[in-house]
């Protein structure tokens, strides 16, 4: 198979979006371990590897999510605008579903044979929700209120658990889902307004998002009481990093409020959403430039391969 045809498979796998895994894994980790986050660079030198290298396995299970996602919404994504790499035909719906195949296999059975068992039911339980997510009768990506929630469970609840699990903590108690809450919180409300763009080729597919449904300002208005509400948890549990968080995204989310431009609406879940992703590679610095090869690689292919500019803070149909 020719390289360039192979690279638009793996692009299918969307890694720029694979970031916030890691961020959220990150945060799970830092708060089971109960990092001084005051004392960070003490850290820096302590984490094994091996933790690196399971929450990039584990992102494995997220792509596949986000491969289903693009196979259910083909229709949609043609509404939408942009170069969705499925959608536009540059990859067929055989070799996307191979991908899942091999990825899937990948992030489930191969934890089998480590000491790290338990990734492999993460990996099922995400890919799980991602097929309940995309796909009909369930459609939770169409649907009002699941539709965030799921994201938020699979970012806050999922990606943070595989975090808590490496740090040696109790997965199955009050205490995690008590840390996580902030996260999932935060996450709930990225999650809203990053379905906001697409209301208009959602809504002419029958998709009833959140958005659709409560329209950009109410459905803003949720996503800024979430925002403070999951600041507010984070500062009863002296969680620094994320009230860092919350209280770093939220003049973005005020700034859409007073003006409802299209570039102030997109910063809400992107420069908000990037600098949830530094205050989490506080912890973790050699995700730093992880993170930046995956941003240039991404937007190098596309804008070689495709003539695309993508990824970009400017506000954009660009769907890929």
């Amino acid at each position: 198979m020719p390289f360039r045809k192979l690279t638009d498979i793996f692009f299918t796998l969307r890694p720029v979006i694979l970031v916030p895994v890691w961020g959220f894994s990150i945060f799970g980790y830092y708060r089971a371990t109960d990092i001084n986050p005051l004392k960070l660079h003490e850290s820096w030198f302590t984490i094994s590897p091996l933790v690196y290298a399971v929450f990039l396995f584990f992102s494995l299970s997220v792509g596949v999510v986000y491969v289903m996602n693009q196979l259910a919404d083909i229709e949609v994504d043609k509404k939408n605008g942009g170069l969705p790499l499925i959608a536009s035909g540059i990859v067929s719906a055989k070799a996307a579903w191979i991908l899942c195949s091999i990825c899937t296999l990948l992030t489930i059975v191969m934890p089998l044979f480590t000491q790290f068992k338990l990734l492999s039911l993460f990996s099922f339980i995400t890919i799980l929700i991602g097929y309940v997510y995309s796909f009909r009768p369930f459609y939770f990506s169409g649907r009002l209120i699941v539709d965030f929630l799921s994201n938020a469970t699979g970012y806050g609840i999922i990606a943070f658990g595989v975090g808590w699990y490496l740090g040696g903590r109790e997965l199955f108690s009050v205490e995690f889902l008590y840390a996580s809450l902030p996260y999932f919180l935060l996450m709930c409300a990225g999650s809203i307004n990053s379905t906001i763009p697409d209301i208009d080729g959602d809504r002419a597919e029958g998709k009833n998002t959140t958005a659709v449904t409560l329209g950009a300002p109410r459905a803003h208005l949720v996503s800024t009481i979430i925002l403070i509400t999951a600041g507010v948890f984070a500062l009863i549990q002296k969680d620094i990093l994320a009230s860092c968080c919350a209280i770093l995204s939220l003049p973005f989310y005020f700034l859409y409020i007073i003006n409802q431009k299209n570039i102030y609406m997109e910063a809400t879940y992107k420069v908000g959403g990037a600098l949830c992703m530094m205050c989490a590679f506080l912890v973790m610095p050699v995700f730093i430039p992880i993170s930046l090869c995956v941003f240039f690689c991404t937007r190098i292919y596309f804008r070689l391969r495709h003539s695309v500019e993508y990824p970009s803070m400017v506000p954009s149909k660009t769907k890929c």
